[in-house]
């Protein structure tokens, strides 16, 4: 069987760490399910059935009995959502299979969750964002390996077109489903897919690599890196580029910024949805997880002194060391 080509970087990361595969048995994970096994890498997969789909419960058990045949441990989460009622199930489902995998990792030690998003869906992004009139440091969505609070995501196909996925599969007469939502364009994401970047896709994929890696690049230049960082807590540089390193800290963290929520970061401190704490002094912007807990005088006094603003104390408190802090 000849195998899709996988960044060198991304398989000496994978290899030898505790690695969980988002499954679906759709055409991309399924091709990066057996692109893992004939290069070695170990890994388990974890299913979500939405129960939207006649097919879904199919899937399902051809996902245990494919995984049963090669020795790797499937974790099934069934969550029922209505397809025609929700006028928000792309990011409801996405909510549910992100809380899912995180409560997987933490529960089982997993530190590298591996998805099979593409270049096609990197496309798809950026003219979405694009469409939305968004800067450098947004059109290009996803990374090839990005930190996460609980595992390091990782992300082998990121340069991989859906045409080699499919040719993958015919190839080597693979079986996988096709997902019919998918060509609902109600969705914005499938109109895009159907009406424009497949079709440029198809003309351009040469080219369109090449200009993603260019991009990501001048991204890095521009971006800048954090003055602190260890996973879940964030120090930003006041400068002209700081919302876009706020921006990607909170991506991180598991919250994409609204343009507006953006605003309100730079103006004052603020908790978003609940669960990230953004907050500056004269001279850094701090991002961590908001924690409300008792706290000592003598605390809060170091903190005070290391002019560490009210809101990110909590987390402090709890998980870090003031004194490595060169702020």
């Amino acid at each position: 069987m000849k195998n899709l080509i996988i960044d060198s970087e991304i398989l000496d990361f994978l290899r030898g760490r505790k690695n969980l595969l988002a499954f679906s048995h759709g055409s991309d994970s399924t091709a990066l399910f057996y692109t893992l096994l004939n290069l070695g890498v170990k890994f388990d997969c974890a299913f979500v059935n939405y129960k939207t789909r006649k097919q879904s419960d199919e899937e399902e058990n051809s996902a245990k009995e494919l995984c049963e045949k090669f020795g790797v441990n499937l974790f099934i989460k069934t969550a029922s959502l209505d397809l025609q009622n929700s006028s928000n199930f792309e990011n409801i489902a996405r909510q549910i299979r992100y809380e899912f995998f995180d409560e997987i990792a933490v529960k089982f030690g997993f530190n590298t969750l591996i998805t099979a998003h593409q270049l096609n869906d990197k496309f798809e992004w950026f003219l979405m964002q694009l469409g939305r009139g968004a800067g450098l440091a947004n059109l290009l969505g996803f990374e090839k390996i990005e930190n996460r609070t609980n595992f390091t995501l990782v992300r082998p196909f990121f340069n991989i077109s859906k045409t080699q996925i499919l040719k993958f599969l015919s190839e080597n007469k693979i079986q996988f489903f096709n997902d019919i939502s998918n060509e609902n364009i109600k969705f914005k994401r499938n109109f895009i897919r159907s009406e424009f970047s497949d079709k440029f896709m198809a003309r351009y994929e040469s080219g369109i690599k090449k200009s993603m890696q260019f991009l990501q690049n001048d991204k890095k230049a521009i971006l800048g890196e954090f003055v602190y960082s260890d996973d879940e807590f964030f120090i930003v540089k006041k400068d002209k580029f700081a919302l876009n390193l706020i921006d990607k800290a909170c991506k991180i963290l598991g919250i994409v910024l609204s343009q507006k929520t953006r605003q309100e970061c730079e103006k004052s401190d603020c908790v978003v949805s609940h669960k990230i704490a953004v907050a500056s002094n004269e001279k850094y912007y701090f991002i961590a997880p908001y924690i409300k807990t008792k706290m000592d005088k003598k605390f809060k006094e170091k903190c005070r002194k290391n002019k560490i603003p009210p809101l990110i104390r909590g987390y402090l408190s709890i998980n870090s060391n003031l004194n490595k802090l060169k702020v």
